[in-house]
């Protein structure tokens, strides 16, 4: 019985997952997840202005699919959304955006 309890739970491996992240090789990805690096949640238009800085074709589309694309990939919750004033706005977990910033070399110093 306990061992149905357990594969009930979902217990992510870390090393996996940090391997999941700093394996993702698709420019516009990388530019929203360093979008994302702080942990706060930001709108939807604000990301789609950060990655048309070097992907003109970026629109609401594009950036739900790449969400949705980055939330398969990691097999998790790895990026939340929610909706407020019928405006989306995005964010890293809260248990992922260390692991993130350690894939991505994080530098409070370079960031601020």
């Amino acid at each position: 019985m306990e061992e149905k309890e357990q594969e009930r739970y979902y217990n992510p491996i870390y090393s996996v997952l940090f391997n999941k992240i700093k394996d993702i090789k698709t420019p516009i990805k990388n530019d929203i997840l360093r979008a994302l690096l702080d942990g706060q949640w930001h709108s939807e238009l604000e990301l789609i202005r950060v990655t048309k800085k070097q992907h003109g074709f970026v629109g609401a589309v594009t950036l739900g699919t790449m969400i949705n694309s980055l939330n398969h990939l990691i097999k998790n919750n790895y990026l939340q959304k929610k909706l407020v004033n019928e405006k989306l706005f995005y964010k890293i977990t809260d248990n992922y955006v260390g692991l993130t910033r350690a894939a991505y070399r994080f530098d409070v110093k370079k960031f601020f």
